[in-house]
């Protein structure tokens, strides 16, 4: 197996023999890691290592943090692993990107729901550019609240500045609401105004909350929520 240089791999894992799950998290991770970085690689087969396995796993990603790569960032969360969670602090405390900030507060959440998330996200969406940070992937992660707080940032960025985070917030509300992928500008049921109106009615409150716990629940690609109780490795 070919793994990339610019990882911090030890020759006893490259040269080493292992389970065909411990192979694709080595291989998703540090050899192509196209999917995983698009948000397309289904995480299950990770429920295959074995309790070692996801020791050395953890490892490897807590010793390659350092190069502050989004997926390995995001590899914290998706193997649960507490022990990340001082050093990936460090970095939120040294990082001035926006993005990348959202990223590591992101992974904070996921794994101890820390409270620096919501206030990266409440920078971003106060920002001068009015909401540009949380266009593309960064949307997605508003869903990582997991309650009605989700549903209010979402209808939120309809009012803000920037064209593709209005977009795509109100992409993600019909597709919560309707349970299908909607394509924007060809059309979708609920436009802007329909949002706020419905924003203070509890019913509409408790379909779209019971719609984003849904989708996080039915996550694939194991940033948020991605082990039950059970499942969870030690």
């Amino acid at each position: 197996m070919r793994l990339r240089d610019a990882f911090d791999i030890p020759e006893r894992i490259t040269a080493g023999s292992h389970s065909p799950a411990f192979e694709q998290f080595l291989w998703n991770w540090f050899g192509d890691t196209r999917a995983i970085t698009h948000g397309e690689l289904d995480l299950s087969f990770l429920q295959g290592l074995s309790p070692e396995e996801f020791t050395t796993a953890r490892e490897l990603i807590r010793r390659n943090l350092k190069l502050n790569y989004n997926h390995i960032i995001q590899g914290a969360a998706a193997l649960h692993d507490i022990e990340a969670v001082p050093i990936l602090r460090r970095m939120l405390d040294a990082e001035t990107s926006g993005s990348r900030r959202l990223t590591i507060a992101g992974a904070l959440w996921n794994l101890v729901r820390d409270p620096i998330f919501i206030a990266c996200l409440d920078s971003a969406k106060t920002e001068r550019e009015g909401g540009k940070l949380l266009a593309g992937a960064h949307v997605d992660q508003v869903l990582w609240l997991d309650d009605e707080r989700a549903v209010y940032f979402l209808i939120d960025l309809l009012d803000q500045r920037d064209r593709e985070a209005r977009t795509q917030a109100l992409g993600l509300l019909n597709t919560l609401e309707f349970g299908w992928r909607t394509v924007i500008p060809a059309g979708v049921p609920h436009g802007p105004e329909d949002y706020r109106r419905r924003r203070s009615d509890p019913v509409f409150r408790e379909k779209m909350t019971a719609a984003v716990r849904k989708a996080n629940r039915e996550r694939k690609d194991g940033m948020a929520f991605g082990w039950s109780e059970e499942a969870k490795p030690g």
